[in-house]
């Protein structure tokens, strides 16, 4: 295994001293450029170090004589530094190794015995990306890892086709040894390459489709059972992603998540490959979902960028977490929980739809979901269902539903918060995405009050959303009101009857004197004499449907006014 890694020489430039800090070890620096490194690289006694410039060099098992060797090497390969082991007896830096470094021209400092590498390692990344992070991280490989182990229960890593390890999640101590290795050299060992074409070159094959390959369990190697799914870029394979499982068993779903972000990475090891910028591209692609989302851009042009038909339809799902109003103002941690949520409903979405797109707006996240035309084929696959609609031509909402019903019991679960969704419609063309995201936006709002269900359509809330239109329309109004129903509220409130919500309950259950007198707990004589008082008292002639529909509709107002609510219990 060749130990140097030319990563180390692109990566994000990170202060030593804020690696130090987080293991404790001694630090002398023989030169001031040896004061940031770029990335972790590992180094065993004997090894050739070709090119290690600016890296924080690893002498995993060096001691004495061998790591004053080590440091010798990375000096001459362009090393900024060397992390040695030293016995916790051991005060300060020994003066050898003090002498090493600066004959050498690197920073030496020492790790505590017990300190693992690959905590180093993770050390390393951790001060590089809070130092070199930007206003928006979301998008890149190292999130996309952590929201697989997150929907996995996994310990994932995503190489690229030449084997080296691009982006992982935090492992703990789930970690087996073959992950330690291809953590700390950032490539997967060539042993262990060799061992997987000897069990066959097949794995390799078929992980250049969208087939989930599984690796069995080698315990005598200590290499715990993973799986594995290619990234790919049409034809060519760009990586693979693979989790490997850790002190629980994988979840049920782990395949669907994974298939998603294969092709959640794809983008992004196509800039890998052409030297592109994917930090630049992935917030672009965001801007982009949320410019076609709101209307902001021209859909014809940003369909074309994203790789989707202009007169293509697409699904708009609306989700919101439920997240609770902060009562100090403070909304950063509901900002990083919609942030996590949006990378799992990303995961999703691409699993579900291969060209699907997810923008946040209004404070919820939106998930669209583009239908693929496909005139030669009626058949509709509820796994992939990218042609999901019967013979009439009206899209099916059954495989949405249970794709978005999936969704929100994954939210739920990782995010710990009350998530609901809302199949807000079918745009028939991107140019009415907007639109339907507004009819979702709608929906949310009214399945708020239902907050056992988790998901929903529009459609099947057209009525109440019909009937809080028209409230909210005669609420502007105040000139429209029947003043004998007015009365009667205010009569309730002075004399502390219930007159008017008994009458509103009693015409909302379509006159069941029975089941409205359970609701309140009263006889059913009772309430028979509450309705005829209250006519009685308003003038309302009950058998006259235009008197009824008057009565619930400023009944519903006046109720929401002293507490109560303007629509019925769903």
């Amino acid at each position: 295994m060749d130990p140097a890694d030319s990563s180390a020489a692109d990566s994000p430039r990170t202060a030593l001293g804020r690696i130090v800090a987080a293991f404790d070890g001694a630090v002398v620096r023989a030169d001031p450029r040896a004061a940031e490194v770029r990335g972790a690289i590992i180094a065993e006694p004997g090894d050739t170090l070709a090119d290690a410039r600016g890296a924080l060099v690893l002498a995993i098992g060096a001691r004495g004589a061998d790591a004053i060797a080590v440091v010798a090497a990375a000096g001459k390969a362009g090393a900024a530094a060397v992390a040695v082991k030293c016995a916790d007896s051991e005060e300060g830096l020994p003066e050898l190794l003090r002498a090493a470094g600066e004959k050498a021209g690197v920073a030496v400092c020492t790790v505590p015995v017990a300190t693992r590498w690959h905590e180093v390692e993770a050390a390393v990344r951790g001060a590089g990306e809070r130092g070199a992070a930007g206003p928006d991280t979301r998008g890149d490989l190292y999130s996309l890892a952590q929201t697989v182990a997150t929907l996995t229960h996994g310990v994932v890593s995503i190489e690229d086709s030449a084997h080296r390890v691009m982006a992982y999640s935090d492992s703990g101590d789930e970690a087996d040894e073959l992950r330690r290795r291809s953590i700390l050299g950032r490539n997967c060992p060539e042993p262990y390459l060799a061992l997987l074409r000897q069990w066959g070159v097949y794995v390799y094959r078929r992980v250049r489709t969208d087939e989930l390959v599984e690796v069995e369990e080698r315990p005598e190697m200590g290499i715990r059972r993973r799986l594995v799914i290619g990234i790919n870029a049409g034809p060519r394979p760009l990586g693979t992603i693979w989790v490997q499982e850790g002190g629980r068993p994988l979840a049920e779903r782990s395949a669907e998540a994974m298939r998603g972000a294969a092709r959640l990475a794809a983008s992004q090891l196509v800039d890998h490959y052409y030297q592109g910028d994917s930090a630049a591209r992935l917030p672009s692609r965001a801007d982009l979902a949320h410019g076609l989302l709101t209307g902001r851009f021209n859909s014809g042009a940003v369909a074309v960028h994203l790789g989707i038909a202009p007169s293509a339809a697409a699904r708009v799902v609306a989700v919101d977490l439920r997240e609770p109003h902060a009562d100090d103002g403070d909304t950063s941690g509901a900002d990083v929980r919609r942030a996590e949520a949006a990378e799992i409903v990303s995961v999703h979405a691409a699993a579900y739809r291969t060209n699907a797109l997810v923008a946040q707006a209004c404070g919820q996240i939106y998930a669209m979901l583009p239908e693929s035309p496909r005139p030669d084929s009626g058949r509709t696959d509820s796994a992939r269902p990218d042609s999901a609609r019967p013979e009439g031509g009206e899209p099916d909402d059954e495989p949405v539903l249970r794709w978005a019903g999936d969704l929100v019991a994954a939210l739920r679960r990782h995010t710990r918060t009350p998530a609901q969704a809302v199949l807000a419609g079918t745009a028939a063309r991107l140019d009415d995405i907007p639109a339907v995201k507004l009819r979702g936006h709608h929906a949310l709002r009214l399945l708020a009050r239902t907050p056992d269900r988790a998901v929903d359509t529009h459609s099947r809330l057209t009525a109440p959303l019909m009937v809080r239109d028209l409230l909210e329309l005669l609420d502007k109004h105040q000139e429209i009101r029947h003043p004998a129903v007015a009365a009667l509220a205010a009569r309730d409130a002075e004399h502390g009857t219930d007159l008017a919500r008994s009458l509103l309950l009693y015409l909302d259950a379509f006159g069941d004197v029975a089941r409205v007198a359970r609701q309140l707990n009263v006889h059913p004589n009772t309430l028979r004499y509450r309705v005829r008082r209250a006519a009685a008292l308003t003038g309302l002639d009950l058998d006259d449907p235009e008197h009824r529909l008057a009565a619930m509709l400023q009944l519903r107002l006046t109720c929401t006014s002293v507490g109560g609510s303007p629509f019925p219990a769903a």
